[in-house]
């Protein structure tokens, strides 16, 4: 290899047939014995469609590990939950499911409070923080339900109309 202003000239279509191949870009550099930046350049030069970083959604996740997820999307578990427990994304979640024949699920629908829920415990003297805490909402949130509930319509305050 020849260098170039100082930098090395890699041969492009060995650096493409290596990638083709399934070498991953920081395999090649070191092979080449150049940084995994200027074989990245090298590729895009060549055109050469790349792979995402770090392999196919849910390559890293081991059989018994993929069992266990697939066992809780099908349980109905919610995404977010599955994602902390396993600590994957959604994207690695969804290969897993098709990957299983898992047919996709739909995006789930907003989660409504339950406003009389929410006046009953105030009326009861339970504060916001712990009305919060009760029904998985911000403090915030409770306190603007609570506020339009004081002060809406009378038919959201509960009396006749």
């Amino acid at each position: 290899m020849s260098t170039k202003k100082g930098r090395r000239v890699i041969d492009r279509a060995a650096v493409a047939r290596r990638y083709e191949a399934g070498q991953s870009i920081r395999q090649i550099a070191t092979e080449v014995g150049c940084s995994h930046t200027a074989v990245h350049r090298a590729l895009q030069a060549a055109r050469v469609a790349l792979r995402r970083p770090g392999g196919p959604p849910g390559s890293r996740v081991s059989e018994e590990r993929k069992a266990e997820i697939l066992a809780a999307y099908r349980g109905g578990d919610l995404i977010t939950d599955i994602m902390i427990q396993w600590r994957v994304s959604d994207v690695t979640i969804a290969a897993i499911a098709q990957e299983a024949g898992e047919p996709r699920r739909g995006r789930g629908a907003r989660r409504r409070l339950d406003w009389e829920q929410v006046g009953r415990l105030a009326a009861k003297g339970w504060p916001p923080d712990a009305i919060a805490i009760l029904v998985d909402a911000s403090e915030g949130h409770i306190k603007r339900i609570l506020r339009r509930l004081t002060e809406g319509p009378a038919c959201l305050r509960g009396e006749a109309g």
